[in-house]
């Protein structure tokens, strides 16, 4: 079961307990207590604690999210993708330290294995002289997938808009919230294409069509502008 706390008073001694250790730059640290939950960790709205069911990925195939045990979907920025496969491990149990969005998803400042005391916080992309690789050549290394069943989860971004879908086999689709003509719900039939990864965690795509089959697909965009 998962244990949420909404009071600020306990999040500050949570938050002290956290600071009390330092984080080496790995975003993670080997043992011991909680690690700082960086920047804004005191004004965090939500603990949670529960065992991992799944990591997420987005079509890129970089982990951000987890999904827990108790049905919270977490959401965690794609760039720590390693630090956080590095500390946690489906089955594992963790506490999460964030803010509660407006569709039910929590978006974590600091993800601990309660085990091995683990720690990954959210920090800013490390600045090491590259630059960012062009959208257009990060897409390249993208290709064709499909998906299709029935939707276990919708998911939403910070303002509770729907863009994205697990489905019973574990496929994540994601979309623009205004891709949607209906609302989605769990167990509904649901199909899509585009483009996206497949590996370890599974599959991702963005999606270009989406449609109740694979055989009644419909174009989210006009190929023509």
């Amino acid at each position: 079961m998962s244990r949420f706390v909404l009071s600020s008073a306990v999040l500050w001694l949570g938050s002290s307990a956290l600071n009390a250790h330092a984080v080496p730059p790995g975003g993670f640290a080997p043992s011991g207590p909680a690690a700082p939950a960086g920047p804004g960790a005191p004004h965090a709205q939500a603990v949670l604690e529960s065992a991992v069911a799944r990591l997420l990925t987005n079509p890129y195939g970089e982990v951000d999210g987890l999904r827990l045990t108790d049905g919270t979907v977490v959401r965690f920025p794609p760039h720590m993708s390693d630090a956080l496969t590095a500390a946690v491990k489906v089955g594992d149990t963790v506490r999460i330290i964030g803010r509660s969005e407006a569709g039910g998803a929590v978006k974590a400042d600091a993800i601990v294995n309660s085990a091995s005391g683990q720690t990954v916080y959210d920090q800013p992309p490390a600045r090491d002289g590259a630059r960012p690789m062009p959208p257009h050549l990060r897409m390249a290394g993208l290709q064709t997938q499909q998906a299709q069943g029935r939707i276990d989860v919708v998911l939403t971004g910070p303002r509770g808009d729907a863009n994205g879908v697990i489905l019973s086999d574990g496929a994540i689709v994601r979309f623009a919230p205004h891709a949607l003509q209906q609302p989605l719900q769990p167990g509904q039939l649901f199909a899509a294409s585009g483009l996206g990864t497949r590996n370890a965690h599974g599959t991702s795509l963005e999606a270009t069509s989406m449609g109740a089959s694979l055989s009644d697909l419909q174009p989210l965009y006009d190929r023509a502008r």
